[in-house]
């Protein structure tokens, strides 16, 4: 071994082309260093699909920089990572270890704490798979503000980045689409057929390492149909930008039964891995309006989740950490209902989102917001353990995501940062958003007794609950007035009905 030997330690979430620790190492005097550790996939409950994807995308890109001249020092199916390091380090010994910043708060110290037991330091890289800047967030709070919201710092990052820009000025004269972006479904509405993923030989050896140590996590792996490289994640995108680009943005609000996927992308468990670049899919939607080939109100939509909200999300995670995951402002103490584990329920929604999740580790954003989220956040339900159960049940989800996601928009659990109000909704949204309601053992339209939909008592039970907190909102005054408009009778009657329920869901009964 030389004097100056370098590596490059990579973990699962960091799997780009364009790994900023890469860049500037010279090949030859270069070891990549991987580990697959059984003990961090024991830390949850991981869904099987979930831990599939995360091994076979690694052991695929492992192959991808070897074919590009990059030596890799690969441990599969390790114990931890403790051990494989060691032998790292006492087969290589290198002067110095670079890895790209980390995605998990506390991630970035435990490699740092590792090393330092060889006499090792780590050299930190920026992180690359995202658009925007620590300091673009910053500069929102200007004047003392305690939040910003999510439209004030997509606009900014459309100004950044020069997307959907004519000029100064957004394309079609307006920011934002979502008015005309909430039809419910239609009657015989067909969707594309899904692309072929190729199950390759890496997805296969992992499919196998999954069924011999996880097989009581949850989920099923079936046939798996996750694109496990940048390749095939790239083609992934071309079919979604091909067919059905132009029907996301009309539907993108939209459930169907039997119908998992309509016309979403399902583009970000790839792209959390790094895979794919937000930027590059923006610009290729872009493309696609400027050529006629989707209209503006979808791309935008796509747009705007992509470095809009998922941008949003990464700031806020990192701006308020660790002191964020711990909100509670509401005060939600009940535990993750009985059926979120089997899905043995009555309710049609939540029998269908629960489905989704379990077969594909995956469901769109409304049924994770709207029917598990909002079922959740109505019955009060613990932030802290609903945010596991979203991080370990779905293939896309990480710490970075599920904090903000599930504690602020969800649960409206960090009082207010990332969402003005609650996303609370009684039956009546679902019913209009849905054709569940038509096959379910529930009637949307009532509140109070047996054959009465939960979500809808539970919605006024919720109001009722924390009308001192909502009083100051002028978001919340409707429903406030609403509530104070019933007479004392159909107020007992739906608090009553409301007990009875939590009662029955704390005690881990199905509904």
């Amino acid at each position: 071994m030389g004097a100056d030997e370098t590596t490059v330690w990579i973990t699962g979430d960091q799997l780009s082309p364009h790994n900023s620790a890469l860049a500037g190492c010279d090949p030859s005097r270069t070891t990549v260093l991987m580990i697959e550790s059984l003990q961090r996939a024991q830390r949850l409950p991981y869904h099987k699909r979930k831990l599939v994807l995360i091994y076979a995308a690694m052991r695929g890109f492992a192959d991808d920089l070897r074919r590009a001249g990059w030596r890799v020092d690969y441990h599969a199916e390790r114990t931890d990572f403790q051990t494989p390091l060691a032998e790292h380090v006492a087969q290589h010994r290198p002067t110095r270890v670079r890895a790209m910043r980390q995605s998990e708060y506390g991630a970035e110290e435990g490699l740092a704490a590792a090393l330092r037991g060889h006499g090792l330091a780590l050299d930190v890289t920026p992180h690359v798979n995202f658009v925007s800047s620590a300091a673009d967030f910053s500069e929102l709070f200007a004047r003392g503000q305690t939040r910003v919201t999510m439209e004030t710092f997509y606009r900014k990052m459309r100004r950044k980045t020069g997307l959907l820009m004519e000029g100064g000025e957004p394309a079609g004269g307006t920011w934002n689409f979502d008015a005309e972006n909430r039809r419910p479904p239609a009657r015989g509405m067909t969707f594309p057929p899904e692309p072929r993923v190729p199950l390759r030989e890496h997805a296969r050896a992992a499919i196998a390492l999954v069924e011999r140590h996880f097989a009581d996590h949850p989920g099923t792996i079936g046939d798996f149909d996750i694109p496990t490289t940048r390749a095939d994640a790239l083609a992934y995108a071309e079919d979604f930008f091909a067919h059905r680009l132009d029907g996301f943005g009309p539907y993108e609000d939209a459930m169907l039964r039997g119908e998992a996927r309509l016309y979403h992308s399902r583009l970000s468990a790839p792209l959390n891995l790094g895979l794919l670049h937000p930027l590059e899919l923006c610009e290729r939607a872009e493309l696609a309006y400027r050529s006629g080939k989707a209209r503006l109100a979808s791309v935008e939509g796509f747009v705007r989740q992509l470095i809009g909200w998922r941008e949003f999300v990464w700031q806020t995670y990192w701006r308020l950490m660790p002191e964020y995951r711990t909100r509670n402002a509401l005060g939600a103490d009940l535990p993750v209902p009985a059926f979120y584990r089997d899905g043995a329920t009555k309710m049609a929604c939540q029998r269908e989102a629960l489905r989704h999740a379990f077969e594909f580790g995956w469901a769109h954003h409304i049924e994770r917001l709207m029917v598990l989220g909002n079922f959740a956040l109505l019955a009060g339900c613990d932030p802290q353990a609903m945010t596991d159960w979203f991080w370990y049940m779905f293939v896309d989800g990480y710490d970075w995501v599920m904090v903000p996601n599930v504690i602020g928009m969800t649960l409206h659990a960090d009082g207010g940062f990332v969402g003005t109000k609650p996303y609370a909704a009684s039956a009546n949204y679902i019913n209009r958003m849905s054709d569940h309601c038509r096959a379910c053992a529930y009637d949307p339209k009532t509140a109070v007794g047996d054959g009465a939909c939960p979500y809808n008592s539970l919605y006024w039970d919720f109001i009722a609950r924390n009308e001192r907190r909502f009083a100051t909102n002028p978001r919340m005054s409707l429903p406030l007035r609403n509530w104070n408009a019933k007479d004392s009778g159909e107020r007992a009657a739906l608090r009553e009905q409301a007990r009875r329920l939590r009662e029955r869901l704390r005690a881990g009964e199905a509904l």
